[in-house]
């Protein structure tokens, strides 16, 4: 009896975390949509100037002949390449965050359909377990109810810290992509150094173009991490610690791309990439833990409310 109820409980429980999350989620979609395309609109505002500067430098303005005469001139335009190609590479970036944003809210609408009337369906469950009690006052009745109760709560609780271990582990696979691309592009910039021309120097760039192709995976794969790791926190009692990382994604992609172009800056890239890296493992292995417990904690609540039923 109830055992029936309990169940029937359980599985409305998780459709209403579900659909809990889900309401998070396009709030949050909505809200990062709307900072972004106001963010895009002033990266297209100085990508215009930024090409417009290079536009003069090439032509044969009044300041293009003033340069070349002072012998500044090629010096000056590849300063305001590297300007232009920054401004470019962060308008392209944007242009992909909006479109992952935009998907992730039509999943949220989507899927928010299926979850019409589950908080309803969940207080009349919740009604229907009251009557019962109050019709069995029994001490093995509220025993089996505590034990039950409980069960519950871990099986919930299991599931949430699952799904924040995996989105971690996701996040890590595709980071060690992105840090063995970045090796490949150091090891070809020292080869440049010492001389090994056109060939090393195509290489390097290709491999900095395929982690600049990773990099919009790792940062999706990352902010997925942190919503997990918020609905953890949410959700359960257990606390993860998830300071300085929240806003990382954000600020390890600004105008993270160009750095690349210079060796020493690839250098700092890897030591972001490695940090990054321990600090998702060490929470993954912190969550772990906690999953062994939860899980022996289970076995053990199941068998008590077996034997309180056979009793």
């Amino acid at each position: 009896m109830y055992t029936e109820i309990n169940k029937k409980i359980y599985d409305l429980q998780e459709k209403l975390r579900i659909k809990e999350k889900l309401e998070s989620l396009k709030k949050m979609a909505e809200s990062e949509l709307n900072k972004k395309r106001d963010q895009l609109e002033e990266l297209k505002k100085q990508l215009k100037k930024e090409e417009k500067d290079v536009e003069k430098l090439e032509g044969t303005s009044f300041s293009s002949i003033f340069l070349s005469l002072t012998d500044k001139k090629d010096e000056k335009l590849d300063k305001e390449r590297e300007e232009y190609l920054t401004a470019k590479l962060k308008y392209e970036e944007c242009i992909g965050a909006i479109e992952e944003i935009e998907k992730e809210l039509d999943y949220a609408n989507t899927e928010l359909h299926k979850y019409i009337g589950v908080k309803e369906d969940y207080d009349k469950a919740m009604k229907e377990k009251e009557n019962l009690i109050l019709n069995e006052d029994s001490d093995k009745g509220r025993r089996l109810r505590e034990k039950l109760d409980r069960i519950n709560e871990i099986k919930l609780d299991i599931k949430e810290i699952h799904e924040a271990i995996v989105a971690g582990k996701r996040a890590n696979k595709s980071l060690s992509k992105m840090r063995k691309k970045l090796d490949s592009a150091k090891g070809w910039g020292v080869w440049d150094m010492l001389g090994g021309g056109f060939i090393s120097n195509v290489a390097k760039h290709s491999a900095i173009d395929e982690a600049n192709e990773i990099s919009h995976e790792v940062q999706h794969l990352l902010k997925a991490f942190q919503k997990e790791l918020s609905d953890v926190n949410k959700f359960t009692d257990i606390r993860v610690n998830i300071s300085g990382f929240a806003t990382f994604a954000d600020f390890f992609f600004d105008g993270f791309f160009v750095d690349w172009f210079v060796q020493s800056k690839i250098n700092n890239s890897i030591d972001n990439v490695d940090n990054v890296i321990n600090k998702v493992e060490g929470i993954v292995g912190n969550l772990d833990g906690h999953l062994n417990s939860l899980n022996s904690e289970l076995i053990n609540l199941e068998a008590e409310a077996k034997n309180i039923l056979e009793m």
